[in-house]
């Protein structure tokens, strides 16, 4: 279980837990487990099923879309949260281009989290309108 409080910190400044307490972000984390890439390791591949939501702890990752480039994301930055809410397959690589660690909540508790916290369900929506414009912006649509 991971319940640090560097871990316990950074989910606060997540914008989904923007409305949660202390003691409800120590619960939550408590839901979640730290797991460690090396530089290189494949941390969710594309089309793969959404097991969980990543907040990354330490360390940097990239999400690809094939040859391409999408993102670079550090400490503080998390990712997963479109396949963990829709059970979807994953719509992106991401891979750890450094040691990187990862705060990893699985889709059961990503659903606990709503159903007990339903406060988190608006700043989820808008943080996922903001993807999706990011995205439409770079491709055109």
């Amino acid at each position: 279980m991971a319940d640090s409080p560097d871990t316990v910190e950074l989910i606060a400044g997540v914008p989904f837990f923007d409305g949660l307490d202390g003691k409800s972000r120590k619960a939550i984390v408590k839901e979640g487990k730290e797991v460690s890439f090396n530089e290189g390791d494949r941390v969710v591949g594309e089309k793969g099923s959404g097991v969980g939501f990543y907040l990354i702890i330490d360390g940097k990752v990239e999400v690809r879309k094939g040859p391409k480039l999408l993102a670079t994301l550090g400490r503080g930055e998390f990712f997963g949260e479109m396949s963990v809410i829709d059970g979807q397959p994953r719509s992106a690589d991401v891979v750890a281009v450094a040691q990187t660690k990862c705060w990893v909540l699985p889709a059961w508790g990503f659903a606990g989290l709503i159903k007990g916290h339903p406060e988190v369900a608006i700043p989820m929506l808008k943080e996922l309108v903001k993807r999706l414009r990011a995205v439409e912006a770079s491709t055109g649509f």
